[in-house]
């Protein structure tokens, strides 16, 4: 029996990149945060990559209130940023 690890939650939270985050991660946050609303959460499993050796978690983020009328969706890893407030 396989496990999927999958949520849909919509709850807005507040981020911020951490020091290991990628230049993408650093540039969505500056660009379309740094709040969000949270829509989907995936771990390595529920991704289908197995359960060998490192985890890979992320979530699924929607920009609050694009300033160009054009709203940014995307996925972003769990150890790019940091929850600060939600």
């Amino acid at each position: 029996m396989s496990h999927c690890l999958c949520y849909t939650i919509r709850m807005i939270i507040k981020i911020e990149p951490t020091p290991l985050a990628s230049k993408r991660t650093k540039e969505r946050i500056k660009q379309r945060g740094p709040e969000f609303v949270v829509e989907r959460m995936h771990d390595t499993e529920s991704l289908g990559l197995g359960s060998g050796g490192a985890t890979l978690e992320s979530w699924l983020l929607r920009e609050v209130g694009g300033p160009d009328g054009d709203t940014w969706v995307g996925w972003l890893p769990l150890d790019e940023f940091k929850v600060i407030s939600a």
